[in-house]
């Protein structure tokens, strides 16, 4: 009896998020990410205009540095503009992208309309409640976003699917659109 409960209680819910009858709710429109993960409680994604972080932009040694505000694009593709005050990045209106099979690097980041993204996939983003998934080319919902320390205090780089990368520090993590609560930090 143990064994049916675990596999309706596990393989039920993962069955329904693989059928695309399942309604995803998300949001569309001006929502920040959040990476959560062994470590890392909440860290905010930023971007200096190409490479995606998690983590204070306010501790980068980019003057490029911002949190990134998104919304929902043609394609379900995450478009991100600054969400800064005390600085004025001249980067905006930057498509958020994951590395493809094809590509070498692991490294999440965000191209604009003269970037070349061959290589990248820079659509297909979809949230499973507040959940953020990339749905492969074959329909599957993939979460496959890790961080790397970036040699700069509390601050990770946010890379994509883990495999063939052996670099020391990695940490499995998920992201949100749901900030942590105030008692969280993002610890490195």
């Amino acid at each position: 009896m143990s064994a049916l409960k675990n596999i309706l209680l596990i393989g039920l819910p993962m069955a329904f998020a693989a059928s695309p009858m399942v309604m995803r709710r998300g949001p569309t429109t001006n929502f920040s990410l959040y990476a959560y993960g062994d470590g890392i409680g909440g860290a905010q994604v930023f971007t200096t205009g190409e490479g995606a972080f998690i983590g204070s932009a306010s501790s980068s040694n980019s003057t490029e540095a911002a949190p990134v505000l998104f919304d929902v694009g043609t394609d379900n593709a995450l478009l991100g503009s600054p969400n800064a005050t005390d600085t004025s990045p001249t980067w905006s209106n930057l498509t958020f992208n994951v590395p493809d099979t094809t590509a070498s690097g692991h490294q999440v980041s965000f191209s604009n309309s003269t970037n070349s993204t061959t290589g990248r996939s820079s659509s297909g983003f979809l949230f499973y409640g507040q959940f953020l998934f990339h749905q492969s080319s074959s329909g599957d919902l993939q979460s496959e976003w890790y961080a790397l320390p970036s040699g700069q205090d509390g601050i990770w780089s946010l890379n994509w699917n883990s495999t063939g990368d052996d670099t020391d520090g990695k940490v499995l993590v998920t992201l949100r659109s749901i900030a942590p609560s105030s008692g969280s930090s993002a610890t490195a």
